[in-house]
């Protein structure tokens, strides 16, 4: 029995028991190097002690060999996902619509139409270590669900390697500036006194106008925000710091000393640099996450008013393109999303085609490239409280009035833009209709023009529709500014579609081209200073006052320095009084454009002193905006002519008193135009007043400066 078992017992041992040694190699041993020899990079005997050590009388010391590498085995898994890639990848390549037919597109129908498009699938979103990212074939998707697959096989095998696939973003600091490495996030945080003042600020004067966030969901994180931002998650201190930045921006320079303490610039400065520090530090033209961009989106229509509006709009083009990766072109529902996502998508989706619009106008951009296969709808009619992340229905519009009238309004608007795209081109040819049919003979033909105008009335139907269907203007300051904003919106632009020989000053002080750019510029001032007043005593003048177009008005006061009568004239010197007691900023001579603008004022007024002394007998007083320029303009240098610099330059928009801060690094990034090389006396003398140029964005001087 004993005998028996002793031969299986035997012949399983070497496989069982670790402790037993593996059979003699017969490959001889390498012997390396000592590890003296190897430090000092010499050749080495090979002995022990070797003669180097022995001459030097040192301790010669053996070296021991390098750990072997750990080769990893052929996984089965892998080689196959490897393959169906490599298929997919061949499919990719030859894919064509089904029913598709070899006759050119051009020969079928024309590029602009887009029904070659409904072929393709909605698209996909893939979700990978926290990002999302859109893509639109699905054959790709695919490919990109296999080789995540292979990375996590990949990963699983070699769980030793603790290296990242995730290269340093090196290239976020040409948008946003370095980040300032040396300064300490937690250092630029408001005071826990202060976190909850500038919030409730923030839904009070910016929330009701913008509506990106969703404030039950993002009220939980103050009471960890008035601990500090340690606690917080990175992307939620990201959009609490912008929050904070458009607190101040909707504070005047008295209100931000009496909360925080400390000066509007200084605040300005501070809570810019925790937005941009925070971002950089995200990755975010690397991270698609929707608090990540909703906080980019907050910051950039801070800047409004603030920074050059040509690079402003340069960094909305980013912010469209991490959007439409995130595949926000394509509404939720089609992507299968739940209802409070999709919602939330929808609201940030179309702010940005409304910022984006403005900033386009902005810069002289008849229109904007946004994608053109977007199909996201716009948002529901309800209020914050009506939606929640835990739904599992589509959400209804509310019946009656909610808190995003406003929004829902400017979004009719925007819609409006991206489908007129001949927007400003409209009111050019109207507004120089007159004008060009005296000179050349020839203008729009009269069925053009009733066109136009039938375009506008069909946008002012819309927006009264809305108005019928959402507002209350006892609901409270936001409708009323809604009421306003429509009134406001259709004013102007009939304003501007009417031929100048149907309005009152034709014949009389509208003789020319000139006359009548000059009396739109007024007319332009005269809107926002309606504007200033509406929205003084609703908390919402920071977003007229962010509207204000300096270079209107510098074209205004170069006229006024060679026009000394006339009606246009009186209207354009209560302008200029308006525009100074609005925007005291711009007493700041330190920066180049004020000071240029200074001297325009300037130079104005001594002929318009010189004219109404003349026709009273007696000097006129001398207005306070006028003495308050002669101190800040030192050694006379107001009474010569110099040549002002570039308007759009980033130098001449270090934003100076208003902002206190220095040339901002988005400005240095976009710091490429040469100031002397433009002729600034053009403002006073040029023959058609700029109408076709880029000071006015392309003649549309309507609802650009109000919306």
């Amino acid at each position: 029995m004993a005998s028996s078992s002793t031969p299986s017992s035997t012949t399983s041992a070497p496989v069982s028991n670790p402790s037993v040694a593996p059979p003699p190699s017969n490959k001889p041993t390498r012997i390396l190097a000592c590890v003296l020899c190897q430090h000092r990079k010499i050749k080495c005997d090979r002995n022990f002690p070797c003669s180097n050590c022995t001459k030097a009388n040192v301790k010669c010391t053996p070296s021991t060999p390098a750990p072997a590498r750990k080769r990893r085995r052929p996984n089965q898994d892998l080689q196959e996902r490897l393959a169906r890639c490599e298929e997919l990848l061949k499919e990719y390549a030859t894919e064509k619509p089904e029913g598709s037919v070899t006759t050119p597109r051009a020969s079928q129908q024309p590029a602009f139409d887009e029904s070659y498009l409904k072929w393709q699938p909605a698209g996909q979103l893939v979700r990978d270590e926290g990002s999302m990212r859109f893509i639109d074939n699905p054959m790709l998707s695919s490919v990109y669900d296999e080789l995540r697959a292979m990375r996590q096989i990949v990963d699983s095998d070699d769980h030793d390697d603790s290296t990242s696939d995730t290269a340093p973003d090196e290239n976020s600091d040409l948008l946003l500036g370095d980040g300032s490495p040396n300064i300490k996030i937690e250092t630029l945080w408001p005071d826990a006194a202060h976190v909850i003042r500038l919030w409730q600020i923030y839904l009070d004067r910016v929330n009701p106008l913008t509506k990106i966030i969703h404030v039950p969901t993002l009220q939980p994180y103050l009471a960890e925000a008035v601990g500090g931002s340690q606690s917080l998650p990175k992307n939620v201190e990201a959009l609490l710091f912008s929050i904070f930045l458009m607190a101040v921006v909707a504070l005047d320079a008295d209100e931000c000393q009496n909360l925080l303490g400390y000066s509007r610039e200084e605040a300005l400065q501070r809570f810019s640099s925790g937005v941009r520090l925070a971002l950089l530090r995200l990755g975010f033209l690397k991270t698609h996450d929707l608090t990540i961009l909703q906080a980019l989106v907050i910051y950039l229509i801070s800047l409004q008013g603030r920074y050059n509006r040509h690079a402003a709009w340069i960094l909305n083009g980013v912010v469209i393109r991490i959007a439409q990766k995130m595949g926000m072109h394509r509404d939720g529902e089609t992507l299968g999303l739940p209802p409070f996502e999709s919602e939330m998508r929808r609201r940030l989706w179309w702010q940005i085609i409304m910022v984006d619009s403005k900033y386009a106008i902005f810069s002289g951009l008849s229109h904007s490239l946004l994608p053109r296969n977007w199909d996201t709808k716009p948002p529901k009619n309800l209020n914050d409280a009506d939606i929640f992340p835990s739904a599992t229905e589509p959400f209804q519009d509310r019946e009656g009035p909610t808190e995003m009238i406003f929004c829902l309004l400017i979004y009719a608007f925007a819609k409006f833009l991206v489908e007129t795209p001949g927007f400003d081109t409209m009111f050019l040819l109207t507004s120089q209709s007159d004008f060009v049919s005296e000179r050349d003979g020839g203008g729009p033909p009269e069925q053009e023009m009733i066109e136009y105008r039938r375009t506008v009335e069909t946008l002012g139907n819309n927006l009264l529709s809305i108005l019928d269907k959402y507002c209350d203007p006892l609901a409270g300051p936001v409708h009323q500014m809604a009421v306003n904003m429509r009134t406001h919106i259709i004013d102007k632009i009939m304003e501007l579609i009417t031929p100048a020989k149907h309005q009152p000053e034709w014949g009389g002080e509208v003789r020319t081209l000139k006359d009548n750019t000059f009396k739109i510029a007024i007319g332009t001032l005269e809107h926002n200073e309606a504007n200033y007043i509406s929205t003084k005593d609703k908390g919402f003048m920071w977003f007229s006052l962010a509207h204000f177009q300096i270079d209107i008005f510098m074209y205004m006061a170069g006229q006024l320095c060679h026009r000394t009568e006339g009606v246009l004239v009186e209207r354009a010197w209560r302008q200029v009084e308006v525009v100074y007691t609005f925007h005291p900023e711009l007493f700041d001579t330190n920066n180049k454009l004020h000071a240029a603008l200074a001297v325009f004022i300037l130079k104005a007024w001594r002929k318009r002193e010189e004219t109404l002394t003349q026709r009273t007998g007696h000097r006129p007083e001398t207005p306070f905006y006028v003495d308050r320029l002669r101190t800040s303009m030192p050694n006379d240098d107001y009474k010569s002519e110099p040549t002002p610099p570039d308007p759009y330059t980033p130098a001449a928009l270090a934003v100076g008193a208003h902002t206190g801060i220095p040339d901002n690094n988005l400005d240095s990034f976009l710091g490429y135009l040469d100031a002397s090389a433009l002729d600034w006396d053009m403002f006073g003398n040029q023959v058609n007043g700029g109408a076709g140029g880029s000071s006015f964005g392309a003649f549309g001087m309507g609802p650009q400066v109000e919306w």
